[in-house]
């Protein structure tokens, strides 16, 4: 094994950058910002999860004390709008509980609190489509009348926006010669990420047309691109400028405030702050995404897998875009499946508290699976493992975990269940614990290598003023090398233990 090298980083303990400003709250987070003369936006939102908007009048907000400036969809390009315009401002339709209809910008935020009561909206309401199982039904409701599955024209339109089929060998044989066949129905719930931050936003637009806007995000560019496509102007007029971010987990890389934001301050002339608060972060954007998953595995006595199936619907929310790519690539990932079948459903609904994070993205995006990762992990590898567990149980075999079988090598310390007794052809000989075991193995002789390097630095020699040195263990001339370091000195905690 090669010797230990003195590194610049690994071993120290850096002082984080931004971490001096937030534990002494000097950071400025996204509704921090303060600029002379400036407004308060708040957005009106619609209590209906499905209605048609007739007419939007914002006379009696105008004249309101306090009140300079008031939008609706109106004011916004309505040229074929795209979904992410749509889901920033309704235009002719509220497709869910909370979709913004209009915005005000006063002097104070009680002001412009005070306006939203004085929008008058009238509405057409109609049934809403609030499960998978409403959606996908023959005589559903419609949520996006000119929607088509996977853009083709050619069919019906639907609430299923876009599909994805993965296949491989004979299924059919593949039960055929299986011992054991286990099915099973699994349903994952709706989660938001729930990040502390609430979404936050200060823009101004100048005289000659220039804005600038303060936001927290995870994606200043995004931003800066987004907003212009919504408010049909030039990405060289818009100046984004992050702020520091309380919390995203991918749900602050889209937009919902900015283009409201933008569009007041032009009107009004002045500077407007937007801030949601927590219901409205739950009711207007993007959780992950709730799944409905029919899994179907048969298997030999012995464990190996002959064939597999596995049907996947995802809520979208009220546009498409759900992570149907990551959850079929992933659902059978684990294992080694010579014959299976797993077709996925991108699905419109209108269930509380769903939106899609991007809505912007095509259809073909959504089937890939295009920098999307929050539901996959839900509903990719959570609903294979019960039917797994069951085939487990019935052949009597030790608890299946999703591990590459193999041979364990020299010195690494089994698992406390032993060898899987799934099987996978075509494996590489080893399984994720070697990686973890050799992990733990080099964190514990860095963290080592890094104690003794500042002790030595603490008083020239190593030692501490009247203390005694103690002879060393290892070797004659008292060096170790780096098999003695992981050897001797590292001591994995946990599942994993050295034996001897």
């Amino acid at each position: 094994m090669a010797e230990a090298v003195d590194l610049k980083a690994i071993g120290t303990r850096p002082v984080r950058p931004d971490g001096v400003d937030k534990v002494t709250g000097r950071a400025a987070f996204g509704a921090d910002l303060n600029l002379p003369g400036m407004l308060y936006g708040k957005v009106l939102r619609s209590p209906h999860a499905h209605a048609r908007i007739k007419n939007v009048d914002l006379s009696r907000a105008l004249a309101a004390d306090g009140v300079l400036a008031a939008v609706s969809g109106a004011d916004f390009p309505n040229e074929n709008p795209n979904d992410l315009a749509r889901n920033v401002i309704a235009r002719d339709k509220a497709l869910y509980d909370g979709h913004a209809v209009a915005a005000v910008a006063a002097k104070t935020a009680a002001q412009a609190e005070a306006a939203l009561a004085l929008i008058d909206v009238e509405y057409e309401a109609l049934p809403p489509v609030l499960s998978l199982e409403a959606a996908m039904a023959d005589d559903a409701v419609l949520v996006n009348e000119n929607q088509r599955t996977d853009g083709d024209d050619s069919k019906p339109a639907s609430n299923l926006a876009a599909t994805m089929k993965l296949e491989r060998g004979n299924v059919e044989q593949g039960f055929q010669e299986a011992d054991v066949i286990v099915e099973g129905e699994h349903r994952v719930q709706t989660a938001h990420q729930g990040y502390i931050e609430p979404h936050a936003c200060t823009a101004t637009m100048n005289a000659d047309g220039k804005a600038t806007i303060w936001c927290c995000t995870q994606g200043h560019f995004d931003v800066r691109s987004l907003t212009a496509g919504v408010l049909g102007a030039s990405v060289g007029d818009i100046k984004v400028i992050p702020s520091e971010i309380g919390g995203g987990f991918g749900g602050k890389t889209i937009i919902y405030l900015e283009p409201l934001a933008v569009k007041l301050s032009q009107l009004s002339g002045r500077p407007v702050k937007m801030t949601m608060s927590r219901e409205e972060v739950f009711r207007a954007t993007g959780p992950a995404s709730a799944t409905w998953c029919k899994v179907k595995v048969g298997a030999k006595r012995d464990g190996a897998i002959t064939a597999a199936t596995a049907w996947l619907a995802y809520e979208a929310g009220a546009f498409p875009g759900a992570p149907i790519g990551p959850g079929c690539m992933s659902v059978l990932a684990p294992y080694a499946v010579p014959n299976f079948l797993i077709e996925g459903n991108d699905v419109c609904d209108q269930a509380q508290g769903v939106r899609l994070p991007r809505p912007w993205r095509s259809a073909v995006h959504a089937r890939h699976g295009v920098r999307h990762r929050r539901a996959g992990a839900q509903a990719g590898h959570g609903p294979h493992r019960p039917a797994l567990e069951e085939r487990r149980r019935r052949r009597h075999a030790s608890p299946v975990r999703p591990h590459l079988p193999g041979h364990r090598p020299e010195g690494m310390p089994a698992g406390r269940q032993g060898t899987p007794q799934l099987r996978q052809t075509g494996a590489r000989g080893r399984r994720p614990g070697l990686g973890r075991w050799l992990l733990v193995q080099h964190r514990h002789a860095v963290q080592r290598r890094g104690a003794h390097r500042r002790r030595r630095h603490r008083d020239g020699d190593g030692r501490q003023p009247g203390h005694r040195r103690q002879p060393r263990r290892h070797g004659a001339d008292g060096r170790r090398d780096a098999g003695d370091s992981l050897r001797a000195r590292s001591r994995p905690r946990g599942r994993y233990r050295e034996h001897r």
